[in-house]
């Protein structure tokens, strides 16, 4: 880019007037060159420029001149940031904003300034910035962020590009509880108000087990309408109830869908346990992305395994029955078929014998109870019915080439226990 800093602040202003948005310009030494402000009003929590900065990741890394970087900070208000690069040189950087998101309506803004602060004063205070901010959707945010880029680098760019680009700048990867564990205990002891179709896609989505769509969708907030709100004095109550119900929903779609009802009704609630443990708002709709995106993959995985009714049968059964006796007789008698026919089914649709995938499906349930628990490798094996622990021992290494001693010394939580 070879531009005179006249004919940037030019184009700033363009972008200013045309938007109602703030625009500033920082020099190479974070000094402001020039600014255009839509309003006096200063959040005050933030009452200098230094202390809004510090909650962004400035950066001088020439790889981040190849997009507009979005940033949402604690208070909700939303910028977007354009490095400029000079001949591979870093010269400064453009923040457009504050903006607030269409969404964050009246009872909702209260809520959130309610967990913001428990000084009356500063309350009203920021009542009064929020009001003074422009209100602009996340689509057009971002069409103006490519608008102020192209103005600059005459390069076009794809918003879902920028979006992408953005959540692997961001890299957080927020911490699921594994749900192995759970689902070896429950074995062993046998309103929204936006546009219907946007939530009929989502959870379609997850019943077809289409997880990319269901990402590309879930990124794109709705362009008409609004989430409910579900807690009058906590927005972050509010917003984790709102993920409790969109949980509960995936959890319905993706048992629709084929995912086994225990599976789905596990994850449900560990998801649900998880997401009460956020503390921050803008934590929550990561999460949810994830807790849901992980409800379509499952689908998807379950529909590349289509069986016929008793062999479905049969398999519930095993994987609701596995810490029991689990005999051919047993699951003929279930699906009401002779044994000998069960057996040829079972093999000619699932490629193995029943008493192969029994062993293989304990097998895989002793590596989850050998990681993620201290159980001893005796109640291990006669908790899955195994005749002995040698005999486990042999089976175990005939699927997995290693025994479960060295197995358990090989994983994480294992390695933490004898």
């Amino acid at each position: 880019m070879a531009m005179k800093l006249q004919d940037l602040q030019y184009i700033c202003k363009l972008i200013y007037e045309a938007n109602n948005m703030s625009v500033i310009y920082l020099n190479e030494d974070e000094e402001v060159e020039f600014e255009y402000t839509t309003s006096n009003r200063r959040n005050p929590f933030n009452k200098s420029l230094q202390d809004l900065l510090k909650q962004f990741h400035l950066s001088k890394d020439l790889d981040l001149f190849t997009f507009p970087l979005l940033g949402t900070t604690q208070f909700y208000e939303n910028y977007f940031l354009i490095h400029i690069n000079d001949k591979n040189q870093y010269k400064g950087i453009i923040i457009v904003g504050p903006t607030l998101p269409t969404e964050l309506i009246n009872e909702r803004l209260s809520s959130l300034v309610y967990d913001l602060s428990d000084r009356k004063d500063l309350r009203e205070e920021l009542i009064q910035y929020y009001q003074s901010l422009p209100r602009v959707s996340k689509i057009k945010f971002i069409t103006i962020s490519m608008q102020l880029y192209y103005m600059i680098y005459q390069e076009a760019l794809d918003p879902a590009d920028i979006i992408l680009k953005n959540k692997s700048v961001e890299g957080q990867n927020l911490n699921i509880t594994d749900p192995h564990i759970s689902i070896s205990q429950r074995r062993e002891n046998v309103s929204f108000h936006h546009d219907f179709m946007y939530e009929k896609k989502i959870f379609l989505c997850i019943k077809e087990g289409r997880k990319d769509e269901f990402l590309k969708i879930f990124k794109l907030s709705p362009e008409h309408g609004e989430m409910g709100v579900l807690s009058k004095k906590s927005h972050l109550r509010s917003k984790k109830n709102l993920g409790i119900s969109a949980i509960t929903l995936a959890t319905r779609a993706a048992m629709e869908g084929g995912l086994h009802h225990e599976i789905a009704y596990t994850l449900s609630d560990l998801y649900i346990q998880d997401l009460e443990e956020l503390t921050d708002f803008k934590t929550v709709d990561a999460f949810l992305e994830q807790a849901l995106s992980d409800f379509a993959e499952r689908v998807r995985k379950n529909k590349q395994q289509k069986y016929s009714k008793p062999i479905n049968m049969c398999l519930n059964y095993i994987f609701t029955h596995l810490y029991e006796d689990i005999t051919l007789t047993s699951l003929a008698i279930i699906v009401d078929m002779h044994p000998n026919y069960l057996s040829s089914l079972f093999k000619k649709e699932v490629g193995i014998s029943i008493a192969e995938y029994i062993q293989r499906t304990k097998i895989d349930e002793a590596k989850s109870l050998l990681t993620f628990t201290d159980y001893s490798l005796l109640k291990i094996s006669t908790m899955l019915n195994f005749h002995d622990q040698s005999y486990f021992t042999k089976v175990f290494k005939k699927y997995t080439g290693i025994t479960p001693k060295k197995y358990k010394n090989s994983t994480s939580v294992g390695a933490m226990t004898d």
